[in-house]
């Protein structure tokens, strides 16, 4: 993708000028903190446009909600993480290990599915319960 990838004792951050486009990782930090930041600003270069300092709070902030899922789903694609069982007790420790990113980004994906597959039964039991009351009044 033509993406050149720094780490220096600064702050994550990414640029694009013409057609450069680089990240910056924050060198202090360890690697799986690192990957997280790569997957945060990667998500700002191929999803956002505009200079974040130029632009509205709001508009900025909406960028920023959108790259920390971009974040999410980039590190814990849900292709890969559907393999898994979910109901394990150490399914957080098993993708700390086997997508080497941190706890809390396992904790906050795994809350995401859990959400969506509740509110998918939720959904369906409604749907269930409104046919049944239309057959049997």
């Amino acid at each position: 993708m033509d993406i050149f990838l720094h780490r220096k004792p600064i702050s994550p951050s990414y640029l694009i000028h013409g057609r450069y486009k680089g990240i910056t990782l924050d060198a202090r930090e360890d690697k799986l903190v690192q990957k997280e930041q790569f997957y945060h600003e990667l998500g700002h270069i191929l999803r956002h446009v505009g200079i974040q300092s130029m632009m509205p709070d709001a508009f900025r902030e909406l960028q920023e909600r959108d790259a920390r899922h971009f974040t999410l789903y980039a590190a814990l694609p849900y292709h890969m993480v559907s393999k898994y069982d979910l109901s394990d007790p150490h399914i957080i420790e098993r993708w700390v290990n086997d997508f080497k990113v941190t706890h809390k980004l396992c904790v906050d994906r795994i809350n995401i599915i859990k959400n969506r597959s509740l509110k998918y039964e939720c959904h369906e039991s409604l749907d269930k319960t409104t046919l049944l009351k239309q057959i049997y009044g």
